[in-house]
């Protein structure tokens, strides 16, 4: 159920995020203040959520990382950046009992939660007209190479690169962080990068993988 605090929640992430999208349309100089606003967003999104880190800001960082090294153009980039920033919005309209519960997400809940990526990419769409692909790459972060993502079953180049992106810098940045339902996977930056290898192919696309090692293996820990 939302209540009165996750709706006024909701509303002034809409605006922020109307105002992001409206300046962009204005001045060059803008950038660095819709950026700044953008990252605002994220980190109540990040504060919501329970993470132990900024988390929506560390993956737009990688993100941005890998798409710069793709060859990703500038249009393309600030796109990346808004949806990796905003990727998880859709868990504002989820109960707030369920991201801070202590107990293993499984079954029903689970299946909640994975409602995240259709309500975050519906709400955009609905609230704010001319976002272009940023509602859709927030549907598809969660699709995998191998197809057995989630919410379409997308995969390989069905997914769209900025979609394989996000869900790559997504899981890079989970691995090491600590929820009030999950506990972090891994401490050590090597034992990140030991598990993205082995996903290769399976969860990510091996191409960016391949990219993320050669660019330095990206990833900040914290440790316990």
């Amino acid at each position: 159920m939302i209540t009165v605090f996750n709706a006024v929640l909701i509303i002034l992430i809409t605006w922020l995020t109307y105002m992001y999208f409206d300046l962009r349309e204005k001045v060059t100089p803008a950038q660095d203040r819709y950026l700044q606003l953008i990252d605002g967003v994220a980190s109540i999104i990040d504060c919501l959520e329970g993470y132990d880190k900024p988390h929506s800001q560390e993956i737009a960082r990688l993100a941005d990382q890998i798409g710069t090294a793709s060859g990703l153009n500038a249009e393309q980039l600030q796109s990346l950046r808004a949806a990796a920033m905003l990727h998880d919005i859709g868990e504002l309209l989820l109960p707030r009992n369920l991201l801070k519960s202590e107990k293993k997400i499984a079954g029903d809940d689970l299946e909640l939660l994975r409602t995240h990526t259709l309500l975050g990419e519906l709400h955009l769409r609905t609230q704010i007209a001319g976002l272009d692909e940023v509602p859709s790459l927030i549907r598809w972060h969660h699709e995998r190479w191998d197809g057995l993502g989630y919410p379409d079953n997308l995969k390989g180049e069905e997914i769209p690169v900025a979609a394989r992106i996000i869900s790559m810098a997504d899981s890079i940045s989970a691995m090491n962080a600590k929820r009030a339902y999950r506990s972090r996977q891994f401490a050590k930056s090597e034992d990140i990068v030991a598990e993205v290898k082995r996903l290769s192919g399976l969860q990510f696309d091996p191409q960016l993988v391949k990219i993320w090692l050669e660019i330095g293996s990206p990833v900040e820990t914290k440790q316990k």
